[in-house]
């Protein structure tokens, strides 16, 4: 990963490197940064691939649930963040497209050009919310809807190297193994790369797996299942999984205690102990690089004439 302010990559060359990731024997682990900063900091840990996921979107921009209260341009502005800071491959949560087939196109185009390299679109019905909220009921667009959605997607798309990815929500939604097996398999004969079913049971996560028999690769999210292991989920037969709320989760509660303990004490002495030093954000941040490239330039490039006087002149002053 590029330093500031040197961070562009290849889009194309990361959406080739998520197919690989993709295709590989190990199962892809696609975390949730909640800011650019954390993006950084876990791609220097050495993580290779994010997820742009809408709850982090709006929790992170608006403050509020995952209640399709985000507009396209909002969620947009939260993954370019994430691609910018790390050039690394990011697998956007698109919700439902923001529409029908017209707003689709739109949103494939703008995600692509901020250099994205997947998409994920879901057959859940406006105004869509988290599968996992069970305080509202989950409705279902129809599966030829779906279709035209992804269909639509995979016709606009510039680079052919950009995933498009489809979401079903019909088991959280109680529709069964079948109709999930069903849905995900009409998905992928319109075009979809890869399937992701998220799911609060895991032997219907299991049921489904099993009776996938394609070769698209299956993605699963691991909200509730945060206790299993890379091999449990290869050996179910999903090649991805997502972590969407494991680092905001962990980054909240280190505040509420720094800042707690703040403000019962007054004093930051046993915080700073517990934290990251402003040196080591500065270095994370690439801010060492950032000062040695405008010095070098600004050594290397003369002065305008009359722009900067020398010091102690008198050049300003003006004599009547």
């Amino acid at each position: 990963m590029a330093q500031f302010p040197v961070r562009w990559a290849s889009p194309t060359a990361a959406r080739l490197r998520l197919r690989e990731l993709m295709s590989a024997s190990d199962v892809l682990v696609l975390p949730g940064p909640y800011d650019a900063t954390s993006a950084i900091l876990m791609a220097r840990i050495g993580f290779e691939a994010f997820w742009g996921g809408g709850y982090l979107g709006s929790a992170t921009s608006l403050g509020v649930g995952d209640l399709a209260l985000t507009t396209m341009t909002e969620q947009l502005r939260f993954c370019s963040s994430i691609v910018d800071a790390t050039g690394l491959p990011v697998v956007a949560d698109c919700d439902d497209g923001y529409g029908g087939p017209l707003q689709v196109a739109r949103t494939v185009q703008a995600f692509e050009r901020m250099g994205v390299a997947a998409m994920v679109f879901e057959d859940q019905a406006a105004p869509k919310h988290c599968a996992f909220y069970d305080e509202f009921p989950l409705r279902l667009i129809d599966k030829r809807e779906m279709v035209a959605k992804l269909k639509t997607a995979l016709d606009v798309r510039n680079d052919s190297a950009t995933m498009i990815w489809a979401r079903s929500d019909a088991l959280a939604a109680g529709l069964g193994v079948a109709e999930t097996l069903d849905r995900a398999h009409t998905y992928a004969e319109a075009g979809a790369e890869a399937i992701f079913v998220p799911s609060a049971s895991l032997a219907d996560l299991k049921a489904y797996a099993s009776g996938w028999g394609r070769p698209e690769p299956l993605v699963m999210s691991c909200v509730n299942f945060g206790d299993l292991s890379l091999d449990d989920v290869k050996a179910m037969g999903f090649a991805a999984r997502l972590d969407p709320a494991a680092v905001i989760l962990a980054a909240l509660q280190a505040v509420e205690d720094v800042m707690g303990e703040y403000r019962r004490t007054g004093s930051l002495t046993h915080a700073a102990k517990r934290s990251k030093t402003s040196k080591q954000l500065a270095e994370l941040l690439g801010t060492d690089t950032a000062v040695e490239l405008e010095s070098r330039y600004l050594l290397n490039t003369p002065a305008a004439p009359g722009v900067a006087a020398k010091p102690g002149s008198n050049s300003g002053a003006t004599h009547n």
